[in-house]
């Protein structure tokens, strides 16, 4: 069976961008049942899985990746693009994680508020 020339592209969304099988059928324009046989066949759930571990190993390692994710979510919202909100869950949750591997004493709500320091809350408000 040939594989659909958005399907890397598709792999990599749910994987390493923790996008939604919906919204990946959105962005990409093909339909979500191909999607979700892509996501079975290609055993996207084991490898997003790993792909978290990784991520989460070291505090610099998930430092670095909530920043990226950040600024990925950033633009899409600059772009208008709709933002999945397990998007947000996962940022939260790298956040946590990171709180507990820097034994940080302050409160979860000003962490974030200094982490995203540079990000337009008006935006993310907006969202809600």
């Amino acid at each position: 069976m040939k594989r659909d020339k958005f399907y890397d592209i598709a792999e990599k969304m749910y994987v390493e961008q923790f996008i939604t099988v919906v919204e990946i059928a959105n962005r990409i324009g093909v339909h979500e049942r191909t999607v979700r046989r892509w996501k079975a066949n290609g055993n996207w759930d084991e490898k997003r899985s790993k792909f978290y571990d990784e991520i989460t190993a070291s505090k610099d390692s998930i430092y670095e990746f909530s920043r990226k994710m950040l600024r990925e979510i950033e633009n899409d919202i600059d772009n208008k693009k709709h933002v999945d909100p397990s998007r947000f869950y996962t940022f939260l949750n790298l956040v946590d994680k990171l709180m507990k591997k820097q034994r940080l004493t302050s409160k979860r709500d000003k962490f974030i508020k200094d982490f995203i320091q540079n990000f337009n809350i008006d935006n993310f408000q907006q969202m809600f």
